[in-house]
């Protein structure tokens, strides 16, 4: 058991990589999340914006 938790640089190495590889899903998720509620913002502000126009052209 005390063979699992010996510092081998190999062991550090994969650690390394799969804490990277989490913690740039995370980021890029949240990221993501971020970025679509902008784009829909944006995309109802552009609704409303051409709705507002047409309605004042027509009257």
């Amino acid at each position: 058991m005390a063979e699992w938790f010996s510092t081998d640089s190999d062991l550090l190495l994969y650690l390394g990589i799969v804490i990277a590889f989490f913690a740039f899903f995370i980021w890029n998720s949240t990221r993501l999340k971020r970025n679509r509620a902008k784009q829909k913002k944006r995309n109802f502000r552009k609704r409303f914006m051409d709705r507002k126009k047409n309605v004042s052209k027509e009257e």
